[in-house]
């Protein structure tokens, strides 16, 4: 079988058309092209997790903006057609233009295009897809479901480097979210950054936000984790005007901590 034609079976799977026979020649295509399996297995995990976001249905300014988009690639040939055909129907359940457009980029980057340097392009697939998560992660922290915010803290944890905009996000939430749960994974996931001076600096200030004696006492304990040792002061004074005994005994212990190191 040609890759051509197993890129179409995978479609179909994907969209849940496929036949038994269809699926079975595509495992056995794969078992043969471990290389492609693991490409097309990153991509299909990621399309899996942007179908279990929940979207509202999208605006006709949306579908006009994106249907004028796509015109210019349904020119390029029947298989073209085809294949943004298939995405197209996925994409219509979309909810944001830009994303659609990073994941259309995606797919016609890698799989419409001739292959120059297989290696390279593995590598730069799995950045691409590092990008979605961050983008899915983004949007997510933004929906009104505690439950969504915290699959969103979640994969800010497993990016291999997070930017500006996803540190920043992640400190909002710790200092602004109105469920705790949020705010503490939050903080769990900003110690991943912990080298990050913007991190460093947002963890001692929090201090100085948070009512919460549970986010009071974690927020002392990452301190210590990351040595943090310009955060004694502010400990102090938040000793001073600290009425839960709990968090008083915890800012001594974190004073004591830091500055015997």
């Amino acid at each position: 079988m040609k890759k051509e034609k197993a890129l179409e079976l995978w479609q179909d799977r994907l969209t849940r058309e496929i036949s038994d026979q269809d699926e079975k020649a595509l495992e056995n295509f794969l078992k043969e092209n471990p290389e492609v399996a693991n490409e097309w297995e990153k991509l299909e995990q990621t399309w899996m997790l942007f179908d279990d976001i929940d979207r509202p249905e999208p605006s006709s300014e949306m579908d006009a903006k994106f249907e004028g988009m796509m015109a210019g690639w349904k020119s390029s040939g029947e298989q073209q057609a085809n294949f943004i055909e298939v995405i197209l129907a996925w994409l219509s359940r979309s909810w944001q233009v830009g994303l659609a457009s990073l994941v259309l980029g995606l797919f016609i980057g890698w799989w419409m295009l001739p292959s120059q340097n297989q290696s390279q392009n593995i590598s730069q697939l799995s950045s691409e897809i590092q990008d979605m998560k961050k983008l899915m992660m983004l949007t997510l922290i933004e929906q009104p479901k505690a439950q969504e915010r915290i699959r969103a803290v979640n994969i800010a944890s497993e990016l291999p480097s997070a930017d500006e905009k996803v540190i920043e996000a992640l400190i909002t939430t710790m200092n602004m979210d109105d469920n705790l749960n949020v705010r503490l994974a939050s903080l769990e996931a900003l110690l991943n950054y912990g080298n990050v001076p913007e991190v460093r600096s947002a963890l001692i200030e929090a201090l100085k936000v948070q009512e919460s004696a549970i986010m009071l006492v974690s927020i002392a304990d990452a301190l210590v984790v990351i040595q943090e040792k310009s955060s004694v002061e502010a400990m102090e004074q938040l000793r001073e005007t600290i009425e839960d005994d709990l968090v008083k005994d915890k800012l001594d212990e974190s004073i004591k901590s830091l500055t015997s190191i």
